[in-house]
């Protein structure tokens, strides 16, 4: 089995709104994972009763900037879970079946490893009657229908096993980076880094960006949030670009529950255009 958990934002307006989505397609997945949700925003500590999940109040933030460390976050989570596979995932992040199958197929072969996925976005701005099969089918369909991939620059969940990442620098959570790092960290811990972005739909409901500073309210163009202050500061921490890794420098694909090792034919154009790239910024040390 494996634990979920998660750090939202206040359950208000449309943040609210999305949120509920997410966590109630979460509890639709079969079997229903552990949920942690962690933070003490307004309306959190109801949710968690009301959806009979685990609730840790207690976070660490960024004495300036009020942003929650992503050290504390996962420190807390392997400290706290009761299930040695781990899913750090953005609150605004629904999930259908076909997570749990991908994440049965690489749990059950690699000891060490780390599922990521690219996401697809989706308007959504009402309640989502999530209760019936049907009606969770019909929304994956109209995710893969609108075709509005984000690119392979990053993942909304982190799939992985408690003995990885047994150092991480104290992150600005939602502030660009991390996410990058922690594929870059994976490979240099020796896990599988699994790219599942063509066997499971992450839909990603869309919204603003207004929590992080220089960001105006209504504001959805992330590039945004890698150029403001905290996002230089995230990417300090990760060590330049250089270790800013995409889905791209995965070394296995799942695609139709067969694993590609990105060595292969299939993948090997992939593969060597990310190494290509890592081999550039290193020799001009970003």
């Amino acid at each position: 089995m494996i634990t979920f958990f998660s750090v939202p934002k206040a359950f208000k307006g449309h943040i609210g709104v999305i949120q509920t989505n997410a966590i109630e397609s979460w509890l639709k997945l079969n079997p229903c994972p552990e949920i942690i949700l962690l933070g003490n925003d307004e309306g959190v500590a109801e949710v968690c009763q009301k959806y009979a999940l685990r609730h840790i109040p207690d976070l660490k933030y960024h004495p300036e900037w009020r942003a929650p460390l992503l050290d504390d976050i996962i420190g807390t989570a392997k400290k706290k879970a009761n299930f040695n596979n781990l899913c750090f995932i953005h609150t605004d992040i629904i999930l259908f079946q076909d997570f749990l199958e991908a994440f049965q197929l690489i749990s059950n072969r690699f000891e060490k490893y780390l599922m990521v996925s690219s996401r697809w976005n989706m308007n959504i701005d009402k309640r989502l009657d999530l209760s019936s099969e049907k009606e969770r089918h019909s929304l994956r369909q109209s995710a893969l229908a609108e075709n509005d991939m984000y690119s392979s620059g990053g993942s909304d969940f982190f799939a992985f096993p408690k003995q990885l990442f047994k150092s991480i620098p104290p992150f600005l959570l939602g502030r660009g980076y991390w996410d990058n790092w922690m594929m870059y960290q994976a490979l240099r811990e020796g896990a599988a880094l699994v790219d599942t972005t063509s066997d499971v739909v992450a839909l990603h409901q869309n919204h603003d960006y207004a929590h992080i500073d220089g960001v105006n309210i209504g504001e959805r163009n992330t590039d945004r949030v890698f150029k403001a202050q905290q996002g230089n500061y995230n990417l300090f921490l990760a060590g330049g670009q250089k270790n800013v890794y995409n889905n791209y420098d995965a070394d296995y694909v799942l695609r139709c529950g067969f694993f590609y090792s990105t060595w292969g034919l299939s993948f090997l154009k992939r593969h060597i255009k990310s190494t290509v790239r890592r081999i550039k910024l290193r020799i001009k040390g970003k």
